[in-house]
């Protein structure tokens, strides 16, 4: 009697079950988390009002702690505490807000930098992304300064040496990119900036410092007309 192989290097049905379910648990918790962090900054919001301005001070001061904290993290919402100090105190609001913004995105490639490449691969064999962990295991184990090279010559999708080449233009238009946060915000796109060590700190902070500056510009231009 004879038996067929159903393996074919095919995924099992199992496995792509397991996965579904693992980032069905992750979107949920990412959600849930938004939620919590949208109800506490309608909270705080309220008590920057004029009314509350025996306690101004603090609020600003809880505020910009916040923001620099779910700015720095991927997949929360900071933005909305930016623009709530931008209203609420002008000029002041906006360098405010631009200073932690930059502050936020270059502490989120700080942690990306100091964390290992093999927690990522951990993430991705849990959620049996097999062949993905396999090519970051692969990479690695590549010295940082080889790094552009080994994957401008591995990948196989024509646009990618072009993006990798114009790494540092990406970076800049990532961060502007609206909707970025499907892909986890300027803290998720930051902290996989860092990790990818293609990026050195003095660059990456002159273009940080100049990929956040248009939307201050626009609302202190749109004030003034």
């Amino acid at each position: 009697m004879q038996t067929s192989d159903h393996s074919g290097g095919s995924r099992p049905p199992t496995s792509w079950v397991a996965t579904v379910i693992k980032l069905a648990v992750i979107v949920l918790v990412i959600i849930l988390a938004n939620i919590a962090v949208s109800d506490l900054v309608d909270r705080l919001g309220i008590q920057i009002w004029p009314e509350y301005m025996e306690i101004l001070d603090r609020a600003i001061l809880v505020a910009m702690v916040l923001y620099i904290l779910l700015m720095s993290l991927p997949f929360l919402p900071g933005v909305e505490i930016g623009f709530m100090l931008m209203v609420m105190l002008g000029p002041k609001g906006v360098a405010i807000v631009y200073i932690c913004t930059v502050l936020a995105l270059m502490i989120s490639f700080s942690v990306g930098r100091l964390i290992p490449l093999h927690h990522l691969v951990s993430l991705l064999e849990w959620l049996h992304f097999k062949r993905a962990a396999s090519l970051l295991t692969s990479f690695s184990e590549v010295p940082p300064e080889n790094r552009l090279g080994y994957l401008t010559d591995r990948v196989s999708v024509k646009v990618v040496p072009s993006i990798l080449k114009h790494r540092y233009l990406t970076l800049a238009l990532l961060l502007n990119l609206p909707g970025n946060a499907l892909i986890g915000g300027g803290g998720g796109i930051g902290m996989m900036a860092g990790m990818s060590r293609l990026y050195s700190y003095p660059v990456c902070f002159l273009i940080v410092a100049a990929a956040v500056l248009p939307v201050p510009m626009f609302f202190i231009l749109s004030k003034s007309l």
